[in-house]
């Protein structure tokens, strides 16, 4: 039974799982996957762009005026999803490190199926998919790299039905290595996310509710601790936090011994198998909660000091417009809202300082005026690149510049970049 998939065209990205064939790819294959590593072949997916992204509003007009005030966003390139057996796969997440997008894939349906893209990004305006891998039972719900190590989060199709799996694929110089598949099976239908601190891998399981910690160096699974509806997972120098669903908490875990030093109720996450993703910024949890908008949380108190909800559009129902991932940098936050589309939100100050309780104020500055898309499953931005999973749709990928500011210094008008 498939318990994990994050369907574009659904506003909701629900968690559900099934068995293909061989992929369609003539590179180094091992039993289950196939790598790519051709400029060539890979750039049949790719499409370059220079296209202004605009604002608007919930009903499509086209915004002026203050919301192009302090950066402007250019459309780069698209990337059409990979194929296996003919069939595209979805884009799931996307993971932003140092020039590079990793971006995983599966399937909708009943049937097995992902991969992953690694794409050169650079400064955004010239990027280039160097890498690809493709699985022939196995969906890729999402992936976090760290120091070389790609590592996945997946349901596959076994011998002994759907299993939950993380796996650990090599990157070098951008490109994944051909070795022998590094997997981890753990107790559960499906793996939702994963993220690395130090020497441990964290990782969550959705249905049966977990977080499981492996070794970094064995890749041996070690303790779990129970929570039910476990649907994303981050963590920082001292913090293993956990979004979970129905209803909406954040488990706050001390790092070294595991042990529950908060927890935090929320509104939203309240539709069941739905995508909730938390990024911890400047010991804030930014929470992407469904229903519930886009909310920011003190994580030492619970106190949510900041909030925007989820736009209303006429004809969509609310699930169709939930906010299903976030992620910010500097003053800027973008969210995905299913098939509302990606919002533009402005935050009050920089979401790396450490404000406390201090109330941040999140204004929605309008929704990216694309073209054609249909829905959109995940955000990454680091403050110069942002790049959306649009589900069948592929891969976007903007540029994002801070605007001149027109100075006058004694007389001399002059411009600077604002940091």
């Amino acid at each position: 039974m498939k318990r994990v998939q994050w369907m574009a065209g659904a506003g909701v990205s629900l968690l559900l799982a099934g068995c293909l064939n061989d992929p369609d790819s003539s590179g180094p294959h091992t039993p289950g996957m196939t790598i790519d590593n051709d400029a060539s072949s890979l750039g049949v997916r790719f499409t370059p762009r220079q296209e202004r992204i605009l604002l608007e509003n919930a009903e499509g007009a086209l915004l002026k005026g203050a919301a192009y005030e302090s950066f402007t966003m250019t459309l780069v390139a698209e990337i059409e999803p990979p194929r296996v057996n003919g069939v595209a796969l979805q884009a799931t997440s996307v993971s932003l490190n140092d020039g590079y997008a990793y971006i995983s894939y599966n399937t909708a349906g009943e049937a097995y199926a992902g991969g992953v893209d690694v794409v050169r990004v650079n400064s955004g305006m010239d990027p280039e998919i160097v890498s690809s891998v493709v699985y022939d039972s196995a969906d890729v719900h999402s992936l976090y790299y760290r120091d070389g190590d790609l590592y996945l989060a997946e349901s596959a199709s076994e011998p002994e039905g759907s299993l939950a799996v993380v796996e650990r694929m090599r990157v070098e110089n951008g490109k994944l290595q051909h070795k022998a598949r590094e997997r981890t099976f753990l107790n559960s239908f499906a793996i939702t996310a994963v993220t690395v601190q130090e020497d441990k891998v964290f990782a969550t399981s959705g249905n049966t509710g977990g977080l499981h910690v492996l070794s970094r160096e064995t890749f041996e699974a070690g303790s779990s601790i129970e929570a039910d509806d476990a649907r994303w997972v981050d963590a920082d120098e001292s913090r293993v936090v956990v979004v979970q669903g129905m209803p909406g908490r954040i488990s706050v875990y001390d790092k070294a011994k595991l042990a529950l030093i908060g927890l935090w109720s929320f509104a939203g996450a309240d539709i069941p198998e739905a995508k909730t993703t938390v990024r911890l910024v400047g010991g804030k949890a930014l929470i992407a909660a469904g229903t519930g908008g886009i909310q920011l949380m003190n994580l030492e108190t619970g106190k949510i000091v900041g909030s925007v909800a989820a736009p209303e559009i006429k004809g969509m129902s609310a699930s169709q417009t939930v906010a299903n991932a976030a992620d910010g940098a500097g003053d800027l936050i973008y969210a995905s809202n299913g098939e509302a589309g990606v919002y533009a939100i402005q935050a009050s100050g920089n979401l790396e300082d450490l404000t406390g309780d201090k109330e941040v104020e999140l204004t929605s500055l309008g929704r990216l005026a694309f073209e054609g898309l249909e829905s959109v499953n995940h955000v990454a931005f680091d403050g110069n690149i942002l790049v959306i999973a649009t589900g069948r749709g592929g891969v976007k990928i903007v540029s994002v510049e801070p605007k001149p500011v027109v100075i006058e210094v004694r007389g001399v008008i002059g411009s600077t970049e604002i940091d």
